[in-house]
């Protein structure tokens, strides 16, 4: 793999990721309720999740379970069944918001940092992102593994800065704009996001 290759491949990470989807509304809900350094498990736990995608993929599981309909089909209902669990849970359940004002919000590191992983670990679009550009960016010719490694560091450490970022201009904002009526606006929001996303996915499996 030359450097013009894993540039071109950096280019297409940076725009897939920076993209608004689940895991940028999950991340910056949780920096608005809980203010950037309370935030890192999320986002360290999102890039574990990519972490472990992109080595099943580089293994052949992902493009294993792709050939059998039946568990692709199962992998895919997985990960919109959590989606949609999430989008309900951004509506209906209440959560305060840390100010000032108020007491600390306590929700474990362990909490966040699973909430993150498994919202990136089941999500079919990162694994068919991974198999998409795989094979178009892997030399056949040199060992498969240390390429996929840089591949997938690449991808997680992409995906660090972009959630940091985002996490960072939530928590400066948070201090002047968001109170708890509109944290709780953001949630309902970022709720319908979700389930519109899922109902989409839902239509894509017909």
């Amino acid at each position: 793999m030359t450097w013009v290759v894993w540039s071109s491949f950096v280019i297409i990470c940076t725009a897939n990721i920076i993209t608004p989807g689940p895991a940028i509304l999950n991340t910056v809900r949780r920096a608005i309720q809980l203010g950037f350094q309370r935030v890192l498990p999320t986002i360290f736990g999102n890039a574990l999740g990519l972490f472990t995608a992109g080595l099943l993929c580089a293994g052949g599981v992902a493009s294993f379970v792709m050939t059998s309909e039946f568990l692709w089909n199962l992998f895919r209902w997985l990960g919109i069944a959590y989606l949609g669990w999430l989008g309900l849970k951004l509506i209906f359940r209440t959560e305060r918001i840390e100010t000032n004002a108020e007491p600390a919000v306590d929700i474990p590191g362990r909490v966040l940092f699973a909430e993150a992983f498994l919202l990136a670990v089941t999500n079919p679009k990162a694994i068919l992102f991974y198999v998409a550009l795989f094979p178009q960016v892997l030399n056949p010719q040199d060992a498969v593994l240390p390429q996929a490694l840089v591949l997938v560091l690449t991808y997680c450490g992409i995906s660090i800065l972009s959630l940091s970022s985002y996490s960072a201009l939530a928590t400066a904002l948070r201090s002047r704009f968001i109170t708890q009526e509109r944290y709780r606006l953001f949630r309902i929001v970022s709720g319908v996001t979700l389930l519109g996303l899922t109902l989409r996915l839902v239509r894509d499996m017909k």
